[in-house]
């Protein structure tokens, strides 16, 4: 009996060859791409239909949702996705958007410092106690602008020195991350030759030469921490014996 398939929504033109879906296919999972953005529909938000769901960033911007309409029909297809007990993860605009789903918001900084580069990341006390990060801290990739401002009731699992929430969990099975578990070498290399120059110095934003360093110096240690955060959620390995739902359908609701 084959797994069901993990629905992937991305928000960018290439297909990503990441780190969390390259672990998913290897666990023995079918995967799915869907770009909404391209006019592709999204399916029907059934977590009967799916092992799980990762929704990846994207240049787009919350704020401005009316230039980019299609990303409110995201947000309310992960409402009902995840109120209805499906798995998810959402990595940075994806994470932004279940924060969204469930009542919280997004900001840009009022000093104007964004996140584009390795950074420190600390548990909060929650995220400790949560199991979900081991103690002290770990350097982990970002590229954003804005911050996410959480649901009430909802609290923060990591920080960094710059925006506060950088790990939260809706349910037991749905996780959002502001930071980039799924980077590979390929990507960063991709995003930092293909992304424009910036006209003039953005507070914050580390020197593109040293993504290429501190990944290599870093990765190893997040990929131990994606490794696990997918066990967390439920996605087991599949091709010894085990199976993704023993979680199935637990919403352990901590938003309304």
């Amino acid at each position: 009996m084959f797994p069901k398939p993990v629905l992937l929504v991305t928000h960018s033109m290439r297909l990503p060859r990441d780190y969390v879906s390259g672990v998913l296919r290897a666990r023995g999972y079918p995967t799915i791409w869907v770009r909404p953005f391209l006019g592709q529909p999204l399916p029907q938000p059934d977590p009967a239909a799916f092992s799980g769901a990762v929704f990846y960033g994207g240049p787009q911007l919350l704020t401005e949702i009316d230039a980019d309409p299609y990303l409110q029909d995201e947000i309310d297809w992960v409402r009902t996705y995840v109120d209805a007990g499906g798995r998810f993860l959402g990595l940075c605009l994806g994470g932004q958007i279940l924060a969204k789903a469930f009542g919280g918001d997004v900001y840009d900084r009022e000093d104007g410092i964004r996140e584009r580069g390795y950074y420190r990341l600390d548990p909060t006390p929650a995220g400790e106690d949560a199991g979900l990060f081991e103690t002290g801290s770990m350097q982990v990739y970002h590229w954003h602008r804005q911050g996410i401002r959480l649901p009430e009731a909802v609290v923060s699992l990591a920080t960094s020195e710059y925006f506060p929430t950088q790990a939260f969990k809706i349910t037991d099975i749905a996780l959002g991350t502001q930071f980039h578990p799924e980077i590979t070498d390929a990507m960063i290399e991709t995003w930092t030759t293909m992304a424009p120059e910036d006209p003039e110095p953005i507070p914050g934003v580390r020197c593109r030469s040293s993504h290429r360093a501190d990944y290599a110096c870093h990765q190893e240690r997040v990929r131990r921490w994606t490794d696990n955060m997918l066990d967390d959620l439920g996605f087991t390995d599949q091709l010894h014996g085990r199976t993704a739902d023993r979680n199935a359908g637990s919403s352990n609701r901590k938003a309304g």
